[in-house]
């Protein structure tokens, strides 16, 4: 037997219950608050990209079945053109400016949370648990939000889809 299996290396497990691993948990709990604030701002970007390329082909949709709609034989059209005008309120919907969480927090905020006299920091740990508590209560209200906006486009998106199968519908049982 060599000495090297006589004295197997010591495993470093990391922080332990009793030294320091509270205060890691909250610095990792910080860390992934502001991860998950982070994706919800992309995603929230990717719903405005939608929603802009869903009133645009609102509107493009809303005047050709409006301009059809003039002639006698298509007048029908105007219902397609109202599911499409409905279409892109809802999407602007996703548009209208709301109040947003972002990552990271106010340099003030995290400056005075020592004098606060309500509740007083006096160690790393607490102040570093109650910035990720305060993430988690930004992930709660982007969650809404984003939700808010998924219903929204998914209406959007189903009566621009309506408008063009009613249109379709209607051209196709005229043309018979």
């Amino acid at each position: 037997m060599t000495q090297q299996n006589a004295n197997p290396p010591e495993l470093n497990v990391g922080e332990k219950a009793n030294e320091g691993l509270r205060l890691w948990l909250a610095r990792e709990a910080q860390r992934q608050a502001e991860k998950r604030i982070a994706s919800q701002v992309d995603i929230w970007g990717k719903f405005l990209t939608r929603a802009t390329s869903c009133i645009g082909w609102a509107v493009t949709l809303t005047s050709a079945f409006t301009a059809a709609s003039t002639q006698y034989q298509y007048r029908f059209l105007a219902f397609p053109a109202m599911l499409a005008g409905a279409a892109a309120i809802c999407a602007a919907v996703v548009l209208w400016p709301r109040k947003w969480k972002i990552p990271g927090d106010i340099p003030l905020y995290v400056m005075d949370m020592m004098d606060d006299p309500n509740q007083p920091l006096s160690t790393e740990l607490e102040a570093t648990e109650a910035l990720a508590l305060r993430g988690e209560g930004s992930i709660t209200a982007n969650s809404r939000t984003l939700a808010h906006y998924g219903r929204a486009l998914f209406a959007a998106f189903s009566l621009l889809i309506a408008s063009i199968l009613l249109a379709a519908i209607w051209v196709v049982l005229i043309t018979l």
